[in-house]
């Protein structure tokens, strides 16, 4: 080997992926000025065969390209859970396309034309922060947002550590806004796993029809709009976590195909006949009631009890009010910044959250900390600051008093729900959707409210004399 040859094999190696060679040739000159070593890759297929075989620093690729697209490469390299910086270059799309690649693990975003100053400063920037980050030993994960002194919270904490050591499936319970996410990014940050990719869907945000495309993958022409070959998310995740958020809501026909995943781990990419095997590990959230939607034939149950091999169930933040004051601080240092200090709320604007039931849990008490940040920034949040619907919590209304008030407290509870839910549906005439909005509650918990309670709205429109 040459002096020459002895030097650049030291010197980072950087990628160049796209199927025009001009693009490649002048991305290549422009970082001639560095110590670096570049390779043009006319063909995106043939960049992991690359990172297999040689030490690459830095991988420089387009977005639209005939073989595959930029955001499906960056999920390919991700999948095989590979941390190697990725720089986004293109001439289409904008801010959303500059968002979306760096959720599916781009390191950076230049669009063209590009300036040979500002390549080079990013090129330098991602490079010294492989190195650092190299230089770094492992830090052990931490609850950075689980806050809680909540006897019930904190034996969630201790299960999630001994559950994180295994590979076991695992099912998050727990209403909207009580943090599931939270837990499964937790899961995997404290699992052997934590140095490959964290997938993340939301199974109610993605169109049905496009479900099983979002999970699997499709190829060129397996429907109308499918221009291109798509990685779904399973492979995505490669040997990592894969989180189905809100996974009551899957159709049957997509069911079915998570099912064989969970069987044995192979599944097909939409209008395509190669099987690919996943190794990622599955965990699930629901806000519902599985069991019971197995039950009424409204979940498959071969795959409710293949999803509930360990379950963890969230308190809701009503059960756990003393963490109130915890997570106002937390929230309110979050928000707040140099020219904005946090709010300070009183002893009495507390006493009244305390008091207030939470229908969105911590994600409603997360939204108001940043309006009181917005609108009180460095003052103080008084009762009169709250939202009415929090003020008016502050005790039962007249007709709820008398015989009400008294006795066990959760006999006292389920006689108020029960008198609150039938009087809001008289005064609705038994329109389910319309009650849960006066009541300020998402429909699906308040129409499971009315089931745990066992009222069937018909029976109180009834009872009542028509106009």
């Amino acid at each position: 080997m040459t002096s020459l040859s002895k030097r650049k094999a030291f010197l980072p190696s950087i990628l160049v992926v796209d199927d025009i060679p001009e693009f490649c040739a002048q991305v290549c000159a422009f970082l001639d000025t560095l110590p670096v070593t570049t390779e043009a890759v006319l063909s995106p297929g043939k960049v992991l065969k690359q990172l297999r075989s040689s030490n690459v620093h830095l991988i420089i690729t387009t977005l639209v390209m005939r073989e595959m697209s930029g955001m499906d490469l960056i999920r390919m390299i991700r999948g095989t859970g590979s941390a190697v910086p990725i720089l986004m270059v293109t001439g289409h799309g904008g801010p959303q396309s500059a968002v979306e690649a760096l959720r599916v693990g781009a390191n950076d975003y230049m669009e063209k034309p590009l300036s040979q100053e500002e390549l080079t400063s990013r090129v330098n920037m991602l490079l010294r922060g492989r190195r650092v980050e190299g230089d770094k030993q492992a830090r052990p994960f931490e609850f950075r947002d689980l806050l809680s002194e909540d006897p019930g919270m904190r034996s969630v904490f201790s299960m999630v550590r001994t559950i994180a050591k295994s590979d076991s499936r695992v099912l998050i319970l727990g209403e909207t806004g009580t943090g599931k996410h939270l837990i499964a990014k937790a899961i995997h940050g404290l699992s052997a796993r934590r140095n490959h990719p964290f997938v993340e869907i939301n199974c109610a945000a993605v169109p049905e029809p496009l479900l099983e495309s979002e999970l699997f993958g499709h190829e060129r022409g397996a429907f109308t709009g499918a221009t291109g070959r798509r990685i779904g998310r399973f492979e995505e995740a490669g040997e990592g976590t894969i989180f189905l958020d809100e996974i009551g809501e899957m159709e049957f026909d997509v069911q079915a195909k998570l099912l064989r995943v969970l069987n044995d781990g192979k599944f097909n990419r939409v209008g395509g006949q190669r099987t690919y095997t996943s190794k990622a590990r599955v965990i699930t959230a629901t806000n519902r009631d599985l069991q019971a939607e197995a039950a009424n034939g409204r979940f498959r149950a071969d795959l409710f009890y293949r999803l509930h091999v360990i379950a963890i169930t969230l308190p809701p933040l009503r059960n756990r009010s003393g963490d109130i004051p915890l997570l106002v601080d937390h929230f309110a240092r979050r928000f707040s910044s140099k020219n904005s200090p946090a709010p300070v709320f009183t002893k009495e604007a507390l006493q009244v959250m305390q008091r207030y039931e939470w229908p969105g849990n911590i994600r409603e008490l997360e939204h108001l900390i940043e309006r009181a940040a917005v609108l009180n920034a460095g003052g103080i949040v008084r009762v009169a600051d709250l939202p009415e619907t929090m003020r008016d919590a502050g005790g039962p209304p007249e007709s709820l008093s008398g015989p009400h008030v008294g006795g066990p407290y959760k006999a006292a509870r389920d006689r108020f729900e029960r008198q609150y839910v039938e009087t809001l549906l008289d005064l609705t005439h038994g329109n389910m959707s319309a009650a849960a909005k006066i009541a300020e509650m998402d429909r699906s918990q308040f129409f499971r409210m009315v089931r745990r309670l066992a009222i069937t709205p018909r029976r109180i429109t009834q009872s009542k004399p028509a106009p």
